[in-house]
């Protein structure tokens, strides 16, 4: 490793002196980077990357530059459970599944804007269902790991932005309870990381764990502390990126002391030269997915955790923090927090004029005057009833409701948000009163055949095949009327009517818990079909607003008008539970 390389890298890491916890300080007007805490790298996902154009990925740089972020950490390279990969490799079964090298252009990036680049390998979906239980499974990922990391430094490894490993197999406090799995995780990432290091002297090796603190059968922090104790024992792994698991809801911040702690003290104890880095959560889950959080929340975490870290990156600044990704007010307050140590803390104004206009029987649109801000809005929080139902982003006023129920009355009011977290007042209420739904007298599906492109889980089985159809619904309590699939991706149903049916609404029922990963599914899209072959695309549903509570949510089509025998409803099912009691077919 050249001297400029290790420079780069322990700039990136070396962060917190002394295992002292700094409170925030103002940076010099000249050097924003010496504000505390901050962040200095970010995970990156390469399906962003490849996204983007070349433009793109300089401004890209030019904006972490601006932020004193100096290292990329690309989640992964390939995966060789669909044996695909972001480059155009030559190992045997590999295709590539991007548009670009994703490898090549981020390096080539980095390299000219002077900073590091960490590089995944690979990933495999059977990782928590077959991992350390099956040993000729893991031998052969082992196995594939070196022979992908061996033509990664060799293709790539001239670029003297190629500055360390990240190992996707990530360790959590649910799959891996015993003595037994701990020694073949060490063995596993020892094997792994003694390869990586022969073939890249110098070159840091780096993982991310994460933890569940509120989850049932998983093991606590003094546990936890004796399990990283084995794997360091048999892994000379150089840096633990311990994911702090609040924007995914596995903590609170009152929890990552524990957390955090106890991975520091098992790091003193089995292997020193270990740096331990907080891998900061910069989203949250919020009522519409996905989304920023609140810069005031990423602060607060990395000041709960400074004490026992050697620095700080995110997951992930370019996809939640970045003017390419979301509105450019988070990059200018984080910008703003760097310069003067502070975080804004000015509350926008109340937006004004809200009013509620009906459209049909399942829409009511929303209409209001945008407020100021000292910084920039950021978004509107949407309550319906006084429950938070969506986040909107971006400072345009305006915002649809949909998936409603026919002849009911709703209310509505609006917080306006800027980036650090400050909220308006809220509006004064707007009500509305959606038009009658179409009725529908005939259920044709009743009792009907159908087929599906992914089996239902072992656990939520489809009972009898015929589930779907059987008119019983489930409860927000699961129960056996549900069926789910974990991390499907697009998956569908077709039901056969039997003969040609005039068809004017399809129904299906879905169930939330977000506290267990079970989501309702980004969309659902209707066709049908006189012959089973040809189909017509008849509409799509994208996930409705609603509350974070647990909760059955129906997904309607109305007002069809076709005449067809097959009906196919096709899921988006994206990587968390998706759960399904019933399609309705009705004319």
């Amino acid at each position: 490793m050249s001297i400029a390389r290790t420079t780069r890298i322990s700039t990136a890491l070396a962060l917190v002196a002394g295992g002292v916890l700094v409170p925030a300080t103002a940076a010099s007007a000249a050097d924003p980077c010496e504000t505390e805490p901050r962040l200095s790298g970010t995970f990156v996902q390469p399906a962003l990357i490849d996204g983007w154009t070349n433009g793109q990925l300089d401004d890209e740089f030019e904006h972490l530059d601006d932020a004193c972020i100096d290292t990329h950490i690309l989640q992964w390279t390939a995966d060789s459970g669909t044996g695909t990969a972001i480059y155009d490799s030559g190992l045997a079964g590999i295709t590539q599944s991007t548009s670009t090298d994703v490898i090549d252009r981020l390096l080539d990036y980095a390299e000219s804007w002077d900073k590091s680049v960490i590089v995944g390998l690979q990933v495999n979906q059977e990782w928590f269902t077959k991992g350390v239980s099956d040993l000729a499974w893991l031998d052969d990922e082992a196995s594939f790991a070196k022979d992908l990391a061996d033509e990664l430094y060799d293709w790539y490894g001239g670029y003297d932005s190629f500055d360390g490993w990240y190992l996707p197999f990530e360790v959590d406090n649910l799959n891996f309870p015993t003595s037994t799995q701990w020694d073949r995780l060490g063995a596993f990432y020892g094997d792994v990381i003694d390869h990586l290091h022969t073939i890249s002297p110098g070159l840091p090796v780096v993982v991310a764990p994460f933890y569940n603190d509120g989850l049932g059968g998983t093991i606590p922090p003094a546990t936890w502390e004796e399990m990283w104790e084995s794997i360091l024992g048999d892994a000379a792994i150089d840096v633990i990126a311990l994911q702090d698991g609040v924007g995914a809801g596995h903590a609170a911040v009152g929890d990552l002391a524990d957390w955090f702690s106890a991975t520091r003290d098992a790091i003193d104890t089995a292997r020193p030269a270990t740096q331990l880095i907080s891998d900061t959560e910069t989203f949250v889950f919020g009522p519409s997915g996905l989304q920023p959080m609140a810069l005031s929340g990423v602060i607060a975490d990395l000041d709960a955790v400074s004490a026992y870290v050697d620095g700080h990156w995110a997951f992930a600044y370019d996809h939640y923090q970045s003017p390419l990704s979301v509105p450019a007010v988070y990059h200018a307050t984080y910008l703003d927090y760097l310069a003067n140590g502070v975080l804004d803390s000015s509350a926008p104004g109340t937006p004004t004029s809200l009013a509620a206009t009906v459209s049909g029987s399942q829409v009511i649109d929303l209409s209001w005057t945008a407020p100021g801000d000292n910084v920039g809005i950021a978004g509107y929080q949407i309550f319906r009833g006084g429950s938070l139902v969506a986040i909107k982003h971006g400072a345009a006023s305006g915002w649809s409701d949909s998936q409603l129920d026919g002849s009911t009355s709703y209310s509505y009011t609006i917080k306006a948000f800027d980036a650090a977290g400050n909220l308006s007042a809220a509006t004064s209420s707007a009500s509305a009163t959606t038009g009658a739904a179409p009725s529908y007298s005939n259920t044709w599906s009743s009792s009907k055949a159908y087929t599906s492109t992914v089996a239902a889980n072992a656990s939520y089985p489809d009972t009898g095949g015929t589930e779907l159809t059987d008119g019983v619904r489930g409860s927000a309590l699961y129960g056996a009327a549900w069926q789910g699939r974990n991390a499907p991706g697009a998956y569908s149903f077709t039901v056969d009517l039997g003969t040609s049916r005039s068809i004017g609404m399809v129904e299906t029922g879905w169930l939330q818990v977000r506290g267990d990963y079970v989501f309702l599914p980004p969309s659902v899209t209707i066709e049908t079909s006189s012959n089973g072959t040809t189909w017509t695309v008849r509409g799509t549903i994208t996930t409705p607003p609603v509350t974070d509570a647990l909760q059955v949510k129906s997904y309607r089509l109305l007002g069809i008008s076709a005449t067809a025998r097959y009906v196919r409803v096709t899921i988006d099912g994206g990587s968390a539970w998706t759960m399904l009691d019933e399609i309705l077919v009705k004319g």
